[in-house]
Protein backbone atom coordinates (compact mmCIF):
# COMPACT_ATOMS: atom_id res chain seq x y z
CA UNK A 1 0.00 0.00 0.00
CA UNK A 2 1.42 3.55 -0.95
CA UNK A 3 2.15 5.97 2.04
CA UNK A 4 0.63 9.67 1.60
CA UNK A 5 3.56 11.01 0.61
CA UNK A 6 4.73 8.34 -2.25
CA UNK A 7 0.85 9.35 -3.22
CA UNK A 8 1.47 13.27 -3.14
CA UNK A 9 4.95 12.44 -5.36
CA UNK A 10 2.58 10.66 -7.68
CA UNK A 11 0.39 13.04 -8.09
CA UNK A 12 3.10 15.72 -8.92
CA UNK A 13 4.81 13.56 -11.70
CA UNK A 14 1.61 13.37 -13.44
CA UNK A 15 1.19 16.64 -13.54
CA UNK A 16 5.04 17.41 -14.36
CA UNK A 17 4.47 14.98 -17.36
CA UNK A 18 2.26 17.54 -19.01
CA UNK A 19 4.27 20.70 -17.81
CA UNK A 20 8.57 19.38 -18.10
CA UNK A 21 8.49 20.67 -21.85
CA UNK A 22 7.86 24.30 -21.06
CA UNK A 23 3.81 24.10 -22.19
CA UNK A 24 1.13 23.33 -20.12
CA UNK A 25 -2.69 24.01 -20.46
CA UNK A 26 -5.78 23.45 -17.99
CA UNK A 27 -9.22 23.94 -17.90
CA UNK A 28 -12.60 22.62 -16.29
CA UNK A 29 -13.66 19.39 -17.86
CA UNK A 30 -16.49 18.98 -15.62
CA UNK A 31 -19.65 20.76 -15.22
CA UNK A 32 -20.85 24.22 -14.25
CA UNK A 33 -22.48 22.84 -11.49
CA UNK A 34 -19.15 20.40 -9.81
CA UNK A 35 -19.13 21.93 -6.59
CA UNK A 36 -15.03 22.75 -6.76
CA UNK A 37 -14.02 24.23 -9.57
CA UNK A 38 -10.38 25.33 -11.03
CA UNK A 39 -9.58 28.39 -11.49
CA UNK A 40 -5.97 28.55 -12.20
CA UNK A 41 -2.67 26.37 -12.02
CA UNK A 42 0.70 27.76 -11.62
CA UNK A 43 3.76 25.36 -11.97
CA UNK A 44 6.76 27.50 -10.17
CA UNK A 45 9.64 27.62 -12.01
CA UNK A 46 7.97 27.30 -14.96
CA UNK A 47 9.51 25.39 -17.45
CA UNK A 48 10.67 23.26 -14.92
CA UNK A 49 13.78 21.68 -14.51
CA UNK A 50 15.08 18.26 -13.49
CA UNK A 51 16.01 18.30 -10.63
CA UNK A 52 14.48 21.15 -8.97
CA UNK A 53 12.19 21.79 -6.00
CA UNK A 54 8.76 22.92 -7.50
CA UNK A 55 5.59 24.09 -6.30
CA UNK A 56 2.21 23.66 -7.81
CA UNK A 57 -0.32 25.85 -7.07
CA UNK A 58 -4.31 24.72 -7.61
CA UNK A 59 -6.47 27.31 -7.48
CA UNK A 60 -9.73 26.35 -6.75
CA UNK A 61 -13.41 27.74 -5.82
CA UNK A 62 -15.38 25.68 -3.92
CA UNK A 63 -19.48 26.39 -3.85
CA UNK A 64 -19.83 24.63 -0.72
CA UNK A 65 -17.87 22.38 2.03
CA UNK A 66 -16.47 19.48 0.74
CA UNK A 67 -16.28 16.55 3.12
CA UNK A 68 -13.50 14.10 2.95
CA UNK A 69 -13.47 11.07 2.13
CA UNK A 70 -12.95 12.26 -1.09
CA UNK A 71 -12.28 9.88 -3.98
CA UNK A 72 -9.59 11.00 -6.36
CA UNK A 73 -9.35 9.67 -10.25
CA UNK A 74 -6.56 10.07 -12.55
CA UNK A 75 -6.34 9.29 -16.27
CA UNK A 76 -3.38 10.07 -17.69
CA UNK A 77 -2.85 9.64 -21.52
CA UNK A 78 0.20 9.53 -23.63
CA UNK A 79 -0.10 11.41 -27.22
CA UNK A 80 1.29 8.53 -29.84
CA UNK A 81 1.54 8.48 -33.32
CA UNK A 82 -1.63 6.08 -33.59
CA UNK A 83 -3.15 8.57 -31.05
CA UNK A 84 -3.76 9.25 -27.31
CA UNK A 85 -3.25 5.96 -24.92
CA UNK A 86 -4.52 5.80 -21.65
CA UNK A 87 -1.32 4.77 -19.06
CA UNK A 88 -2.66 1.82 -17.01
CA UNK A 89 -2.45 1.92 -13.29
CA UNK A 90 0.86 0.27 -12.25
CA UNK A 91 3.05 0.32 -8.98
CA UNK A 92 0.10 3.72 -8.18
CA UNK A 93 1.57 5.48 -11.43
CA UNK A 94 -0.73 6.20 -14.20
CA UNK A 95 -4.44 6.17 -14.26
CA UNK A 96 -5.13 5.11 -10.92
CA UNK A 97 -7.92 6.03 -7.96
CA UNK A 98 -7.15 7.07 -4.58
CA UNK A 99 -10.22 6.75 -1.91
CA UNK A 100 -9.33 10.15 -0.44
CA UNK A 101 -7.98 13.50 -1.65
CA UNK A 102 -7.45 14.87 2.03
CA UNK A 103 -4.70 11.80 2.82
CA UNK A 104 -3.46 12.57 -1.02
CA UNK A 105 -3.10 16.27 -0.16
CA UNK A 106 -0.79 16.15 2.80
CA UNK A 107 -0.38 20.63 2.72
CA UNK A 108 -4.27 20.94 1.46
CA UNK A 109 -7.11 21.71 4.28
CA UNK A 110 -9.49 19.16 4.61
CA UNK A 111 -12.36 19.63 4.72
CA UNK A 112 -12.58 21.44 1.40
CA UNK A 113 -14.15 24.50 2.60
CA UNK A 114 -16.62 27.16 0.72
CA UNK A 115 -14.98 29.87 -0.81
CA UNK A 116 -11.50 30.10 -3.03
CA UNK A 117 -8.73 29.07 -1.91
CA UNK A 118 -5.00 28.13 -3.30
CA UNK A 119 -3.74 24.79 -2.75
CA UNK A 120 -0.12 24.27 -2.68
CA UNK A 121 1.70 21.14 -3.23
CA UNK A 122 5.39 21.28 -2.60
CA UNK A 123 7.84 18.81 -4.06
CA UNK A 124 11.14 18.06 -4.96
CA UNK A 125 11.46 16.66 -8.66
CA UNK A 126 14.70 14.52 -8.45
CA UNK A 127 13.51 11.75 -11.26
CA UNK A 128 14.22 11.77 -15.09
CA UNK A 129 10.22 12.86 -16.94
CA UNK A 130 9.94 10.89 -20.18
CA UNK A 131 9.80 13.22 -22.44
CA UNK A 132 5.97 13.35 -24.77
CA UNK A 133 2.67 14.63 -25.17
CA UNK A 134 0.55 13.80 -21.93
CA UNK A 135 -2.57 14.99 -20.69
CA UNK A 136 -3.64 14.37 -17.07
CA UNK A 137 -7.41 14.60 -15.70
CA UNK A 138 -7.99 14.14 -12.06
CA UNK A 139 -11.82 13.82 -10.80
CA UNK A 140 -12.69 14.19 -7.33
CA UNK A 141 -16.10 13.17 -5.59
CA UNK A 142 -17.17 13.25 -2.28
CA UNK A 143 -18.88 10.78 -0.08
CA UNK A 144 -22.27 12.48 -0.53
CA UNK A 145 -21.87 13.13 -4.36
CA UNK A 146 -20.23 16.36 -4.57
CA UNK A 147 -18.40 16.49 -7.88
CA UNK A 148 -14.78 17.85 -7.89
CA UNK A 149 -12.73 20.10 -10.95
CA UNK A 150 -11.08 18.02 -13.77
CA UNK A 151 -7.68 19.01 -15.47
CA UNK A 152 -6.13 18.31 -18.07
Amino acid sequence: FLNNKMISYLFMILISLAAVKGQYKFENCGTASDVIQLTHLEINPHPMKIPSSVIFSLHVDASADVISPIKTEFKLSKATWIGNIQVPCTDGVGSCTYDDWCVFCKTCSCPILAGKQIMNMPMEVSTSVPTGEYSVEIRLTSKTGQKGFALS
